[in-house]
Order: C-alpha cells, then sequence, then structure tokens
C-alpha cells in the first residue's frame, strides 16, 4: 500500500504544481500625477518590466518616459524583476523620475515616434479608399475588370544608378494583386494600415523628419546653468513655433508665460489648443485602429520595405525616428558602444554550460541565461565583424592580401577571434562556414559528419546549452566579404568552469533588438547639379557603364556555368545534428507502438526471451522499410556477430563522454552496437525514405503549414534535413501545389543569391557595386522591350541555362518553362536581394 500512496501523492503534486504556474489575467491599476489612473491588461507572470512596456504602448499613457513604479507594500522604484503577481493590490503608482541629457533627448524621440504615423508612411488606409470611392464615382463605366485595376509603380532599381537601353519604364502599369502575378504591387502599400496622415499631423514637418530641432542655448532665470540641458523649437499644427528648454525637472516653455512639466506632451497640450486638439484625434485614431489601443510605434526600416518618404528622398534616406542619431536613435542592439567586446566570453559559456540542469525549473533557468547570452554576443559579434570588414576595406594593403590570396585577415580581442575572408566571386561556389566557422573540405567533412550524428543521436534538454561550439561563433556577409567571430575556449578552462558569472539584463523587455538592415552599406550616390549641367549626355554615359557591368555578370556566369557542368554530384552530405534526434524519437515511437500491440500466447511461446533480445541488439537501427537492410541476421546462426556488436560497443563508448554513452545505451534502440560507417549509412536510409516523406506527409495534414521560404527552411531544419533536399520535397509534393511552388521558388531564390553575391564579390570599387547588382538584376529577372511588353519579359538565355544546371547539380531538380512562368519575381526580388549591409 505504502508505494500506491507515494505514487498518489506525487500525482497530485505535479497536477497541483502545474495548476500553479498556468498565467491567468489580471488588472493592473496604476496611479498617474495628475491624479488619474489606467487599468493595464497583463498577465499573472507578468513583471514590472512588462508593466512598463504595457505603458509605453497604451495610448493614454504612450508619451511619458523616465519613470519609476513604486507600490504601498513592496515600497518606491520597484525593480524590472518585481513578478507582478506578487503585488496584492496589485495597485501602483507611477513617480517622475530627472532627466539627464540621454533620457531628455529619448524623451523627445519617443514624441517623434508618436506622431511619424501621420507624415512617414505614404497614404493611410482611410485616405485610399476615400480616393478610390470618389475615383469611382467619377470614372466611366469599367470596360474590362483587369484594366480596371491598373495602377503604376516605380521599379525597384533607382532609375540614377542603373538606367538601362532596354530597361523597365520607371512607372510600369501593373497588376493591383501584383503578388499572385508576375508583376510587382506598389510596396508602400503595406505602410497603409499604420498610416494617419489624413489626420492633421499635431506637429507641423515635412520630410525628412525636421518636426522638432535643437537650438543655440537660450538662459533662463528659473533653470541654473547646471540643471540646463538643451533647447528646442518646437513648430505646432497651426504654425507656431514654440522655444523649450529640457532641464532636469522637465521642459520649460519660453515666454511671458513660464510653464514646467515633466513631459513634452503635457507642455504643449497647455500652450496650443490645436496641439491638444490634434493630438486627442490622433489618440482616439489609434483606438479605433486597434481595440485593444496598442500604440504601433518603433519602426525601424529595412532593405526591401522601406517607408515612402525614403523613396522620395533616396539620396538622403531619412531614418524614421527610432533609429535618427540625431535624436539618439540607432538600429538597435546591445553592443554599439563597444563596451561589452571585453567580456570574458568564454567563461561565460562555460558557465551557462555547468549550471544545474537536472530539473525544469534549474533548466528554464539555464535556457534564460543561455538566450540572454547568446542574444548579447550575437549583437557584439555582428558589430565586430562589419568593423573588421570596414578596417580591410580602409587598409589598401590588406585588401590586396585578402582579395588576392587565400591568407585571410585575422583579428583578436579578448575572447573573440575575427577572421576576414573574400566571398567567391564564383557563383557556383559555395564557401560554408555556417559549421565552426571553417570550410569543411575532405577530412574535416568526414569529421563534422561523424561528430554531427553522434552529437544527434546522444542529444537530450541541454545538448543545445552545452554546445559553446555552435553557440559561440557567427557569420557576417558584408560588402563582398565574410568575417566569422568566434569564441575561443582554452583547453584548461574547460576543466574547471568559473563558479560566478556577469548579470545579464534585456533592456525595455526585448523591444531593443538589433535591427542588421541599419547597418546597411547605401548605394544610391547623388550626383551634384553643377556635374549634370556639364555633362548633358549623362544618361548615354550611365547606359554605356551599365552595359559594361552586364557584360562583367555575363563573363562570370560563363565561367559558372562551365565549372559547374563539369562538376559532380555530392555523396557523402553534411549530416546536421537536429537528424539524429529527430531518428532517435523515432525509433522509440515506434518501438512503444509496437509494444502496444498485444502478441497472441502461441506466437510468444515460440521465441525465448533471451533470443528476442539478442535479435533486438543486433537488428539494424533503421525504422523505415522492413528488410531494407541485409544484415539482419539471428545471433543464433552467427555468432560472429555478437562479438563484433561488443567491439562496435566498446569502440563507440571511447567516442563519447560517458552520460552521452548512457543515454544513446538507454534509449533501447541498440545504436549503441553499431560502428560509425553503420550508423551513417543507416542515418542516410532514414532521412531519404523516412524523414523527407513524413515532413510532406505533414504537410499535407496540415501539421506543418509553410507560408514561406523561411518558414519552410526552419521547419526542415529543426527536422535535421538540408536545402539540398527541396527538389526531393518538390518531387513529393506534386498534389500539394502550394508547397511545390514554395520549394521552387526557394531554390531560385537561393540560386539568385550565389550570383549576386559573386557579383559583389568581384567588384572591387564600391562605386561599382550599384550598377552591377541593377545589371544583375536586369538579367536574373527580364528587362522588356518597351512598356506594351511587360507580361511577356523573358529572363537572359545565359541565366536561364546556368539556373537549370545550378537547381540540377544542387537540388536534383529538372527546371523547366512551365515551372517558371508561375514564379512570383517580387517574392524573388524580395528574398534574393541580399541584406544586412549589401
Amino acid at each position: 500500500m505504502a508505494p500506491r500512496n507515494s505514487r498518489g501523492k506525487a500525482k497530485g503534486e505535479r497536477k497541483k504544481k502545474e495548476e500553479k504556474v498556468l498565467p491567468a489575467v489580471t488588472d493592473i491599476t496604476v496611479n498617474l500625477p495628475d491624479e488619474t489612473h489606467v487599468v493595464l491588461k497583463g498577465i499573472s507572470t507578468d513583471r514590472i518590466i512588462d508593466v512598463c512596456r504595457l505603458l509605453s504602448v497604451n495610448a493614454g499613457t504612450c508619451y511619458i518616459t523616465n519613470f519609476s513604479l513604486s507600490h504601498e507594500v513592496r515600497g518606491s522604484r520597484l525593480k524590472d524583476t518585481v513578478d507582478v503577481s506578487a503585488l496584492k493590490p496589485c495597485v501602483l503608482a507611477l513617480s517622475d523620475e530627472d532627466y539627464d541629457e540621454k533620457l531628455a533627448v529619448a524623451h523627445v524621440r519617443r514624441l517623434l515616434d508618436i506622431v511619424a504615423c501621420t507624415t512617414c508612411f505614404g497614404p493611410s488606409a482611410s485616405a485610399q479608399d476615400k480616393l478610390k470611392s470618389d475615383a469611382g464615382k467619377n470614372a466611366p463605366a469599367a470596360q474590362d475588370n483587369k484594366a480596371s485595376k491598373k495602377t503604376t509603380t516605380k521599379s525597384p532599381i533607382p532609375s540614377k544608378q542603373s538606367p538601362s537601353p532596354k530597361p523597365a519604364s520607371k512607372d510600369v502599369p501593373v497588376d493591383a494583386e501584383g503578388d499572385t502575378s508576375h508583376s510587382c504591387p506598389k510596396l508602400g502599400s503595406f505602410y497603409e494600415f499604420f498610416s494617419l496622415s489624413h489626420l492633421t499631423p499635431p506637429l507641423q514637418c515635412t520630410p525628412p523628419l525636421s518636426l522638432i530641432r535643437k537650438a543655440a542655448k537660450r538662459e533662463i532665470d528659473e533653470i541654473s546653468v547646471d540643471d540646463h540641458l538643451f533647447s528646442l523649437d518646437v513648430k505646432l499644427c497651426n504654425g507656431k513655433l514654440v522655444q523649450v528648454e529640457a532641464c532636469r525637472k522637465g521642459f520649460y516653455n519660453v515666454g511671458k508665460q513660464r510653464i514646467l512639466c515633466h513631459n513634452l506632451v503635457d507642455l504643449l497640450r497647455q500652450l496650443s489648443r490645436a496641439f491638444d486638439n490634434a493630438y486627442d484625434e490622433l489618440m482616439k485614431a489609434f483606438a479605433e485602429r486597434n481595440k485593444f489601443g496598442n500604440l504601433p510605434y518603433g519602426f525601424r526600416a529595412n532593405t526591401w520595405l522601406i517607408p515612402p518618404v525614403a523613396a522620395q528622398l533616396p539620396s538622403d534616406f531619412p531614418p524614421l525616428p527610432v533609429e535618427d542619431e540625431t535624436w539618439g536613435g540607432n538600429g538597435g542592439g546591445l553592443g554599439r558602444d563597444g563596451k561589452k567586446d571585453l567580456i570574458p566570453w568564454a567563461d561565460e559559456f562555460l558557465f551557462v554550460a555547468s549550471m544545474p540542469c537536472t530539473t525544469a525549473e534549474e533548466r528554464q533557468i539555464r535556457d534564460r541565461k543561455a538566450f540572454l547570452l547568446h542574444s548579447l554576443f550575437v549583437d557584439v559579434a555582428i558589430f565586430r565583424a562589419i568593423k573588421a570588414v570596414q578596417h580591410v576595406k580602409l587598409k589598401p594593403d590588406l585588401l590586396a592580401s585578402v582579395a588576392n590570396s587565400d591568407i585571410p585577415y585575422t583579428q583578436r580581442i579578448g575572447d573573440l577571434s575575427i577572421t576576414v575572408v573574400k566571398d567567391a566571386s564564383n557563383a557556383s561556389s559555395k564557401i560554408d562556414t555556417k559549421i565552426d566557422g571553417i570550410q569543411a573540405t575532405g577530412t574535416d567533412k568526414k569529421n563534422l559528419v561523424e561528430r554531427n550524428l553522434l552529437k544527434g543521436i546522444t542529444a537530450d534538454e541541454n545538448t543545445a546549452a552545452h554546445d559553446i561550439a555552435t553557440l559561440g561563433i557567427v557569420n557576417v556577409r558584408h560588402c563582398g566579404f565574410i568575417a566569422i567571430v568566434k569564441v575561443e575556449v582554452r583547453e584548461e578552462k574547460k576543466v574547471s568552469p568559473p563558479s560566478q558569472s556577469i548579470e545579464l539584463e534585456q533592456p525595455e523587455g526585448g523591444a531593443n533588438a538589433l535591427n542588421i538592415n541599419s547597418l546597411r552599406l547605401l548605394l544610391y550616390k547623388t550626383i551634384p547639379s553643377e556635374h549634370t549641367k556639364q555633362t548633358p549626355n549623362l544618361q548615354t554615359l550611365e547606359c554605356k557603364e551599365l552595359l559594361a557591368s552586364e557584360a562583367t555578370v555575363e563573363k562570370l556566369l560563363e565561367e559558372s556555368v562551365a565549372r559547374l557542368e563539369e562538376e559532380a554530384l555530392e555523396q557523402d552530405h553534411l549530416v546536421r545534428w537536429e537528424l539524429g534526434a529527430c531518428w532517435i524519437q523515432h525509433l522509440q515511437d515506434q518501438k512503444n507502438t509496437e509494444k502496444d500491440k498485444k502478441p497472441s500466447p502461441e506466437k510468444g511461446k515460440k521465441r525465448s526471451t533471451e533470443t528476442e533480445m539478442k535479435l533486438e541488439n543486433s537488428r539494424p537501427a533503421f525504422d523505415g522499410v522492413r528488410g531494407a537492410v541485409e544484415d539482419a541476421t539471428l545471433p543464433s546462426m552467427e555468432p560472429h556477430l555478437e562479438i563484433d556488436a561488443k567491439d562496435n560497443e566498446l569502440a563507440l563508448q571511447r567516442l563519447l563522454s560517458d552520460a552521452a554513452f548512457v543515454r544513446l545505451k538507454g534509449s533501447d534502440t541498440g545504436l549503441h552496437r553499431k560502428t560509425l560507417r553503420e550508423l551513417i549509412d543507416l542515418s542516410h536510409k532514414y532521412y531519404a525514405e523516412v524523414a523527407l516523406p513524413k515532413l510532406v506527409a505533414d504537410f499535407g495534414s496540415l501539421e506543418l503549414s509553410p507560408v514561406d521560404g523561411r518558414t519552410l527552411t526552419d521547419f526542415m531544419h529543426t527536422r535535421g534535413l538540408q536545402m539540398r533536399s527541396l527538389g526531393h520535397v518538390a518531387k513529393l509534393s506534386e498534389k500539394l501545389s502550394h508547397v511545390q511552388s514554395l520549394c521552387i521558388h526557394e531554390m531560385i531564390v537561393r540560386a539568385f543569391k550565389h550570383i549576386l553575391q559573386a557579383v559583389i564579390a568581384a567588384v572591387m570599387d564600391h562605386e561599382k557595386i550599384a550598377v552591377s547588382i541593377a545589371a544583375a538584376l536586369n538579367l536574373m529577372l527580364g528587362v522588356p522591350e518597351s512598356r506594351d511588353s511587360i507580361k511577356t519579359v523573358h529572363v537572359h538565355p545565359l541565366v536561364w541555362r546556368w539556373l537549370e544546371v545550378f537547381l540540377k547539380k544542387r537540388y536534383e531538380w529538372d527546371l523547366s518553362s512551365s515551372n517558371f512562368k508561375d514564379v512570383r519575381k517580387f517574392a524573388i526580388l524580395r528574398r534574393a536581394v541580399p541584406q544586412g549591409g549589401h
């Protein structure tokens, strides 16, 4: 009876524990300094930092920055880590805190960010609907449904930088539903939902953003020299200019009536009825657009979809407020100041690997630490990589050595090792540095296959956190170079990991995540007006320049096609460690299914328990088609097999740690008695005959539903499947047209990326990069002879030949014209253009 009671008690405790962690909706009341209050909808697992985020997206409090929260029981200035569930009653008081210059500038930036939706994002949805309605009333009856949907869009290639003797027209008629046809929709339409340009902007401005500007210092008696921070000129919606002084306590207006407010919105509301009304209308519009009142702010530009204001002034590429360095903005991330470069990264990753991990609670604490550390390392590594590439570009001797030899440029900063190599200018090659930062060939590739497979079949919930080699490496492509940043861990450190670690934070609840596109290299160049006057035939000269670039790209493609045609198909492919983990799980699932099937008593008498155990130990560990492996012979018939299995077990035990071998043996799959060669062969059979078909079956059952190339890639990688199998997945997906289309698009995208990366790597003169990219895009996507031929654009024959050979060699896919005619070129352009600096 005792064991039964014990089991019952444990089950009851486990159920009670599970109920305890379930989050529940919680009302959080925050009393404001003006004696009003707001009620926020949070959850019981929230912390104070989450409450601050809720306040920042609430229409009534979004303009408030630099504050602290207090509780009648827990006291003032609550830390970000305090749990909301511990606050009873859940009533907080918001208190204003003093500014310094950085915080005051951030406050101004917040206001600019809030009102940006009235000026930066083009026409709003409301305005567009009104325009369409008016146009419908005044326009004659439509003669053709398709014709009534015509609109115009600008070429994605800047006209000044990439003219062509036969280019797509600057204003080309396309279908409004472009992404489902062969044409390109208006990119600015993405911002219609976020735009509120039909409202009167509370602050008057024209792009680029100049809503509020710093002014020369003005002396005010009420503000001491020590307290004064900076001066502002604010132009309101009615044209009135307000002079404001920023100080530690808040913001003063300059004039007869002196008012001090902790925030700008309260000050401007008191000074101007026009601003007050315009701001109220904006907040009402936010509530109407989103019933929860969550404020859409914090927009950052990226390389393929930027606000319309950038298209109006491409030479300036005005930043959005959150990225505007004038007001302390940036592209996010935690490694910009360089202060974290010298963190003892090796010690930190070793500490994470040594943290307790026997219970779910311990693993949760460890995984959060690992996530924060890895996120910080990625930010720091990207910034260091960009700086290293820029350093190489500015040093002619380094540039020549890296470009013309196999000797890379290396740099060491603390525990960080930075290596810069030139990207391949051959579109058919692939510099694969994603595994341990090396290009795996020969013996290295064989070792990687063995190591990754063993890592996968012995994996558990701690594998990712313990894998310092993977966590501590970042690869960055930038301006035709590849920079590899790696944490170097000395062997003596592995023996005795540190006993303590630095405190890691996630400022602003993760809202300041790095947007790597803020590090982009602007390719557009402004041509001075005087140069234009002196060169009346500028268009002709640019056309000649583009023709020369097209000839260079054609030559590059010819060389790449020749190399591809001579290339032999790879037989031994690299193995992702996730494949081994999925393989083990599948074997165990199959074994459990077989156990559930109860054998008849007569059948059970025919085999002894000992014979069954021997058979299980010697049976091949492949779970696909039964009988697919010929060495499944009964041990009783060939005794030497049992001896071989023991030898294999000892050999494998020497390669693995004790804990890893115990896990593999305890998996009850028999894999611990196989040789490395057998494991590799069996994993390949599992890959081809089980893993790939199961992926497609799950697509068909909608258990997995990829919506684009990125989600398709994620689904494949998490199952240990490599993108080289896209052709195989496409063949298996004949009855799933949407999946097959995604596979074809992804193969073409990856092929075109090879061309663009090779083109960029081949250009040594920065001034030539833009025109080279334009030439490559024209060849890849096709250029119509005239406006009338926009529907019959064909890809360049040389690109088509290269594409056919590349997809056959890399993906074993035969590309036909029927496949290619349904390709959505906008989707190709969006994902094929290199990001992160190109």
